[in-house]
């Protein structure tokens, strides 16, 4: 089965290829681009009868001189067009929103575009799912654009002023939990999908408030903050992904001398954590995997070592030489594929600290080399 997905560029599609990569390696994933909608021809070539698709593109920021309903229908009736030229019978998902139930030109757009699939799959007998997708957060949106969360947390670590311009209460799903959820209808497209026990209802400046927290102990005084439950933990991960990561690490760590010697703390947490510590000889690396939830902290206490990041499916090393001659810390983003090498002559000594204790079971560990 081939799987196809419109809206690959955006921020629900770019964790959707990721999660497809990481879980179904061996399936063929094509790419519907936004010229091919402009090309009936190119687009119906794409597209074979028994595919799986994953229709998630849409315009939901009109450009200047375009109109947001037209814009949407446009790629819908494209969509709707190539999907009657193959006779389509595989199975489609089409992500609506909560909008549909609002009088805004966004939601009218969607709720057209639904009802369109919706006749179509009757007429040509395919399968056909929809979800109204309410706000959707997490690490790597796009900030100023229609994430709330990411605007505050990329100004607040990059010391811009934030603003509450509505103080609702809305309903968030973290988006790896939205992705989980579409995901399980590849196995089973019977299956009922269903959103509302991966839902949060909070007030905007509630999240604001956690998100000053986060920004305050964790930027400011380089301790991780008190996460109380799944949603905090998520909240988090989002917030620090919009961390500089060439320009804030390592950090140093606060060095205390006396006639003794010298004490240093490695790690603060107001959550609960493990630490362990690691030998590695010489040559040596550890590492070359990655977490998509994990909050970890390498510090070297001994030694000289090269720690090495990459996002996951993406080029770019970013590199980090660490020494025991002034202790210092690097905090891995989530899917970012880490190694840690011993680049000296003598024993690398290294702290780890994670916010979780092992468990074989659910290690949130994929295995990827830098």
């Amino acid at each position: 089965m081939r799987i196809i997905i419109s809206g690959h560029k955006g921020f629900i599609g770019e964790h959707m290829v990721r999660n497809l990569k990481l879980f179904y390696p061996k399936k063929d994933l094509i790419f519907l681009k936004k010229k091919d909608f402009d090309n009936p021809t190119k687009l119906t070539s794409k597209i074979k009868k028994n595919d799986f698709i994953f229709h998630l593109a849409g315009v939901n920021i009109a450009s200047e001189g375009e109109d947001l309903f037209d814009s949407n229908y446009k790629i819908n009736y494209s969509l709707f067009l190539a999907l009657k030229k193959v006779k389509f019978s595989g199975v489609m998902f089409f992500s609506s929103s909560l909008k549909e139930k609002t009088n805004s030109i966004y939601g009218k757009a969607k709720k057209e575009g639904r009802k369109m699939f919706e006749k179509l799959s009757s007429e040509l007998n395919f399968k056909f799912n929809c979800l109204q997708i309410p706000n959707v957060y997490g690490p790597f949106c796009k900030p100023n654009y229609n994430s709330f969360i990411a605007t505050f947390s990329y100004n607040l670590i990059n010391k811009i002023p934030v603003k509450i311009i509505e103080d609702n209460n809305i309903n968030l799903i973290y988006v790896d939990d939205l992705i989980d959820i579409l995901l399980k209808s590849i196995e089973d497209p019977n299956a009922k999908i269903d959103i509302k026990q991966n839902l949060n209802l909070i007030k905007v400046s509630k999240v604001l408030e956690k998100l000053n927290y986060f920004f305050e102990t964790y930027i400011c005084d380089n301790e991780f903050p008190k996460l109380d439950n799944d949603f905090d933990i998520k909240l988090f991960n989002s917030f620090r992904s919009y961390i500089n990561l060439k320009k804030h690490y390592p950090v140093s760590n606060k060095i205390h001398h006396d006639e003794r010697g010298l004490f240093s703390e490695l790690s603060r947490s107001h959550s609960k954590g493990q630490s362990s510590i690691s030998f590695t000889k010489p040559g040596y690396t550890r590492g070359n995997h990655f977490h998509k939830r994990k909050i970890e902290r390498f510090t070297v206490l001994k030694g000289e070592a090269e720690i090495q990041i990459r996002k996951f499916m993406t080029n770019e090393i970013i590199s980090y030489k660490l020494s025991g001659e002034r202790t210092s810390f690097i905090d891995i983003p989530i899917w970012y594929i880490h190694n840690i090498k011993n680049i000296g002559e003598e024993i690398l000594i290294t702290h780890f600290w994670i916010n979780e204790h092992f468990q074989n079971k659910d290690n949130d560990t994929f295995p990827e080399k830098i």
